[in-house]
């Protein structure tokens, strides 16, 4: 199933935020590729709309500290990743691509699914890939997940 959604560059100066963001980007399943309701498998971003990359966060508070199991880990991390968006302006929402890697990957994937969805929510998901890893920086650490976001360049927070 095909998604295209365009709208004038006037318009979506007008607009803003998340509205917008979901106009500027084209979002396709093609036929003969595997498609699950937890990502979107090509996500074509036109000229005028800004990217902005956000690193690969973990679960680490302000202070350094994590939380131990991989559920409170997996929520620590999405809510990081909120925090980054909200710097920028933007919302979950405005996400076209997700990365994460886990570690101990048939523990963390059911946790680390559960709050990608919460995380996502009703929006159109992003291309997304989830690895297996042996390792984080650090041992008590069991997911990383990096994004990026787009946004027509006509809208700036």
């Amino acid at each position: 199933m095909k998604t295209i959604l365009t709208i004038t560059a006037g318009v979506l100066a007008l607009w803003g935020g998340q509205a917008a963001a979901q106009t500027a980007v084209i979002r396709d399943n093609p036929p003969g590729l595997f498609t699950s309701p937890r990502f979107t498998n090509v996500i074509e971003v036109p000229a005028g709309t800004t990217l902005v990359f956000v690193s690969g966060l973990t679960a680490q508070g302000p202070d350094g500290s994590a939380p131990k199991d991989p559920r409170a880990q997996a929520d620590a991390v999405f809510a990081n990743l909120r925090t980054a968006l909200a710097a920028r302006g933007l919302t979950p929402a405005d996400v076209i691509q997700v990365r994460a890697f886990l570690v101990d990957i048939q523990t963390t994937l059911p946790a680390y699914r559960k709050a990608y969805g919460d995380f996502i929510g009703k929006a159109p998901p992003p291309a997304s890939t989830a690895v297996g890893v042996a390792g984080l920086v650090r041992p008590d650490l069991l997911l990383e997940v990096e994004l990026v976001a787009a946004r027509p360049t006509a809208v700036r927070p």
